[in-house]
């Protein structure tokens, strides 16, 4: 059971003298955590508000009142010890706080966080804290040379800016930080996962870097350059919404995964995630990308993940997702998966790779109703840097497509550089009228291509247009290239291309049992074990109802 440092219970025994007594009394029991509890009631905060006081002693019944002093408390506090602000309460402040205490520990975390105060009727909202005058929020970074810190748990807090600093700032070398259920907004960036300065010599645990690092189930919107910045290795992002971030045109995004000067991040997953309204300008259209990846990574995971934009609200650098390059030093990614997305009206491209090794494009929803030339899938998306890692073996295997526009666009492009590529059991359905549109791109020599085989496309309102640029038909690619004896272009059969639904109307698809057998993914879109005659596309039919993995339907 928890209890206060001034309300710890003894059992008093009869044969204790009084320097026992006395000597008890200056120390904790050992394994108990201290909550230390804080309410404030400035603007917004809940019509019962109670305030505290500073000279409490921090009790529920007697708690702190000011920010300035929860953050000497969690400064100074035991490892397992926490510092709770009030639900329904709110706090102002323009001070420039540090949260750094060496005592807390990844098996032992220190906690911020809320709690339900005595005069609560049931209504409160989450603890508002509130920072004015450019200061950040919780800066979790001591200052001067690094020294290792590890073991933060922030939870259940709304915090607010002024468009300036960072919600929340992790850097110097910290490890093991948990964000959870946050709302960040108007701040400059929303969560800002920066870089570490030289070690401190004395300090022996000290690496400079800031790992196993989770911002999970929370909301990160309006905040003006970026919603996430900022890598490092096991990254997790997990099941938050990200709006309104990002205002100039190419450079901010809700997600930026940038990365350290000259090292590799290992680990990064990117999950579950809902994306919207990116780098709006001021006629209010999506500018930019809204997941970014530049730097040098491996092992990465991009899957699950929503992104979408409203129709008649993107520009053509409105981008899903792009892994390439951004940096004037090398690029480089390898072992990336990007898998099961759901990719909703963006501009331009809406999934791009550069300069990636071993990569792998799978069972993604992409569809696109904006009136602008696309790209649906595009390898490369950039001209690579001469430093850059080449495009090489990259795997495009049961996406599902549909792009209606007037204008010209392509479906999968992968090309450009490298070796082994594989195109395989995609399906692609093309409504508009332009005769400029091509199924696949593929430029490279032949050899280049390990497998391209089994996709369907099908463009019934544009009798001109191309299976693969430059190549003509399907049956003039059969012939020239040796590829695709497996492929069609008939109606792939999907639910409801127009409102997204891209899985197979029922058992007569043309999508149903007619993937490649060997190279296609292994599972589809809903986790869900394909059969020995997988489907085209990203979903494997299972029946007649399909609900998407992330519970978000468009």
């Amino acid at each position: 059971m928890k209890c206060h440092l001034l309300e710890y219970k003894f059992l008093i025994i009869k044969k204790f003298n009084k320097n026992w007594i006395a000597l008890l009394l200056m120390f904790p029991l050992m394994g108990q955590s201290i909550d230390f509890y804080v309410c404030d009631c400035e603007i917004s905060s809940d019509s019962n508000c109670l305030v505290g006081n500073d000279s409490n002693d921090g009790s529920l019944n007697n708690p702190f009142q000011s920010m300035t002093q929860a953050n000497q408390t969690f400064n100074t506090m035991s490892a397992g010890d926490s510092v709770r602000f009030c639900k329904g309460g709110a706090w102002i402040t323009s001070s420039n706080l540090r949260w750094v205490n060496p005592l807390c520990r990844q098996d032992n975390m220190c906690l911020i966080s809320d709690y339900t105060p005595l005069w609560a009727s049931g209504d409160e909202q989450k603890p508002l804290l509130t920072f004015q005058n450019g200061v950040s929020g919780f800066n979790l970074a001591d200052s001067g040379n690094a020294e290792h810190e590890e073991g933060y748990l922030i939870e259940n807090l709304d915090l607010k800016g002024s468009n300036n600093g960072s919600g929340v700032t992790i850097a110097n070398d910290v490890d093991d930080v948990v964000l959870n259920n946050l709302s960040i907004s108007t701040f400059r960036i929303g969560v800002n996962l920066g870089s570490s300065n030289d070690c401190n010599p004395v300090d022996a645990t000290c690496d400079g870097k800031n790992d196993r690092i989770t911002l999970k189930d929370s909301t990160i919107q309006f905040n003006d350059i970026q919603g996430w910045l900022g890598s490092a290795d096991d990254v997790k992002i997990l099941n938050n919404y990200f709006s309104d971030n990002g205002s100039r045109a190419t450079f901010d995004h809700n997600i930026y995964i940038s990365a350290p000067s000259h090292e590799v991040t290992n680990g990064i997953v990117i999950s579950g995630n809902q994306l919207y309204k990116n780098t709006l300008n001021e006629d209010g259209m999506c500018s930019a990308v809204s997941l970014v990846v530049h730097g040098q990574h491996d092992n990465m995971m991009i899957k699950n993940n929503t992104i979408w934009e409203d129709l008649g609200t993107v520009l053509s650098g409105c981008w899903g997702i792009a892994v390439d390059g951004g940096h004037s030093e090398a690029e480089a990614f390898t072992n990336i998966l990007i898998q099961s997305n759901n990719i909703i009206n963006m501009g331009r491209v809406a999934i791009g790779l550069g300069s990636c090794e071993n990569c792998i494009v799978e069972n993604n929803t992409i569809s696109n109703n904006q009136d602008l030339s696309s790209r649906a899938i595009l390898a490369p998306d950039r001209t690579l840097a001469p430093n850059d890692l080449p495009l090489n073996n990259i795997t495009v295997r049961n996406n599902s497509i549909y792009l209606n526009n007037s204008f010209g666009s392509t479906g999968i492009t992968v090309g450009g550089t490298g070796n082994n590529h594989t195109i395989v059991s995609n399906a692609i359905f093309y409504t508009g009228n332009s005769n400029s549109f091509n199924c696949f791109d593929v430029d490279l020599p032949l050899s280049s291509y390990f497998a391209i085989d089994n996709n369907l496309c099908h463009s019934p309102n544009a009798p001109n247009s191309e299976w693969v640029n430059s190549f003509g038909s399907l049956s003039q690619w059969q012939l020239n290239s040796g590829f695709s004896s497996h492929s069609s272009e008939v109606n792939p059969g999907y639910f409801d291309a127009s409102n997204h639904l891209l899985w197979a109307v029922n058992q007569n698809s043309a999508l149903v049992n007619a993937g490649h057998l060997a190279l296609s993914s292994p599972i589809d879109y809903n986790n869900n074990v394909r059969d020995t005659s997988p489907d085209i596309g990203a979903f494997e039919f299972i029946g007649d109802s399909v609900v998407f993995i992330n519970g978000f339907e468009q």
